[in-house]
């Protein structure tokens, strides 16, 4: 299993303040990993990056907009001062907005294309001189809304679609130097969805992991595997993937189409 270790690994984790971002932060370090956890607020970072240290690994808590050049240059160069490397990002920051197409205003349109595209450019953008220095790796985190009709968070989906697209570019353009590859989660139980999507309530999440081939829902442990598997030398010969987190589908359209007709 040597070719899945990443304790040598500097790792920077974007969105690591809470849910998926922070499970796999949390992860990572578990593994031996030193990690840079980010966020826009200092003091949840703090107290994320004290946990991952009184646990015996190294962190780093970074706060920046990943909007702001700047502030992404002065990240980097902290990462540098602290770590002298960076072998791997992972590009998580992103959210949903609910939005109907009619109705959406360009600029709303535009802040999720920001939130969920342009952040991650920029934020590889500003690591890709360290990355490239020993060979690299970045995860990008896209959805399984890229890949699927998503009514009502269209700008959401189309944000991700691009992503996705972006990732096999930038594999394209980087390699042999940095490999770069996305992971698509479906549904994770995270403070976030269970309170916007589950209403709070557990029997909600039972029954949504019902409609998957595992039987649940899934963990933010579940996103950090495959992201582990992605930075580390067993995906040396993977650039450019999209990797499907997602419990497995258990109908398609013939079958959704069939239960229609039985109703």
């Amino acid at each position: 299993m040597s070719g899945f270790d990443v304790s040598e690994k500097v790792v920077w984790v974007t969105g690591s303040s809470r849910g998926i971002g922070r499970g796999v932060a949390e992860h990572l370090a578990a593994q031996g990993a030193s990690v840079v956890v980010h966020g826009r607020r200092q003091e949840a970072l703090d107290e994320v990056a004290a946990g991952i240290e009184a646990a015996g690994a190294a962190a780093l808590a970074l706060a920046a907009d990943v909007l702001d050049e700047a502030a992404l240059a002065a990240a980097v160069e902290r990462i540098a001062a602290r770590f002298g490397r960076l072998d791997a990002v992972i590009a998580n920051v992103g959210g949903a907005a609910h939005c109907a197409l009619a109705d959406v205003t360009l600029e709303r349109f535009r802040r999720q294309l920001d939130l969920n595209l342009t952040g991650a450019l920029a934020v590889l953008q500003a690591a890709h001189p360290l990355l490239a220095v020993d060979g690299g790796a970045a995860v990008l985190i896209s959805a399984t809304a890229a890949s699927s009709a998503t009514p009502q968070f269209g700008p959401y989906g189309a944000a991700k679609a691009a992503l996705e697209h972006l990732a096999g570019s930038l594999a394209a353009e980087w390699g042999p130097g940095v490999r770069v590859n996305c992971v698509s989660p479906g549904l994770v139980a995270t403070e976030g969805s269970m309170k916007s999507v589950f209403r709070g309530r557990q029997e909600l999440a039972i029954r949504a992991g019902a409609t998957t081939a595992v039987g649940r829902v899934g963990e933010p442990t579940d996103i950090a595997y495959a992201c582990q598997y992605l930075i580390s030398a067993a995906a040396s010969f993977v650039s450019g993937a999209v990797l499907v987190v997602d419990g497995g589908p258990t109908e398609g359209p013939t079958q959704r189409i069939l239960r229609a007709l039985e109703q």
